[in-house]
């Protein structure tokens, strides 16, 4: 490994140790506070429909996090249960939507009932994806295909940002948030002996991770 290589390592497990530093240190507020409402509401203080909307806010912050220390933090060393996975990503996704982007369905198949830590991750970055690629609401399928994580989304637009598609191709210099969490799902992948495939299909968009010739 070289020296340039390994520096790239060195600083990818420095952001990923930062996000896990992040999300930690936001997530005992917002239980606190998400408790500190329930409280309140049980004690019939304050206004019910304020006291809901702060309860609702917190907990749907708190899911978000659970999902983004899962995704963009350092790889668990133990597996996750197939229904752990889908209670967070179900949490993750029901706490972004609106009524202009109504809740997105989630079809898992052919996974196990235990996922490895690297492979559980890379499936939740897939999932951070598909959210990006369904603005206004959708499907989105997760499978295992010979144990590599594969993404199908529909939906309209069901489509991903030319600078995502980028960074989730090619090593190129990143613009925002998104491209970045695409060029981590990228390096996840050649980490795991894969690459990131993108493919428009009669069922809608597939993004999925594939052996590397």
């Amino acid at each position: 490994m070289g020296k340039e290589e390994t520096s790239q390592m060195n600083a990818l497990a420095l952001a990923e140790l930062l996000c896990a530093r992040v999300c930690h240190d936001l997530s005992g507020p917002v239980g606190a506070t998400a408790a500190g409402a329930e409280l309140f509401e049980d004690l019939g203080g304050g206004d019910p429909e304020t006291l809901s909307l702060v309860s609702t806010s917190a907990a749907g912050a708190a899911a978000r996090l659970r999902l983004l220390r899962a995704a963009l933090g350092p790889a668990s060393t133990s597996a996750h249960s197939l229904p752990a996975l889908r209670t967070m990503v179900d949490a993750h996704l029901a706490s972004l939507a609106s009524a202009a982007a109504p809740a997105i369905a989630v079809v898992w198949r052919d996974c196990p009932d235990q996922v490895d830590g690297q492979t559980a991750r890379l499936l939740l970055n897939l999932v951070l994806l598909g959210r990006d690629a369904l603005p206004r609401g959708g499907r989105m399928e997760l499978s295992l295909e010979d144990t590599r994580p594969a993404l199908l989304v529909h939906g309209e637009p069901a489509s991903l940002a030319d600078d995502v598609k980028q960074a989730l191709l090619h090593d190129v210099p990143l613009s925002g948030p998104r491209p970045a969490q695409a060029a981590l799902t990228r390096i996840l992948a050649s980490q795991n002996g894969g690459k990131v495939c993108i493919t428009p299909t009669a069922q809608g968009l597939r993004v999925a991770v594939e052996k590397t010739e």
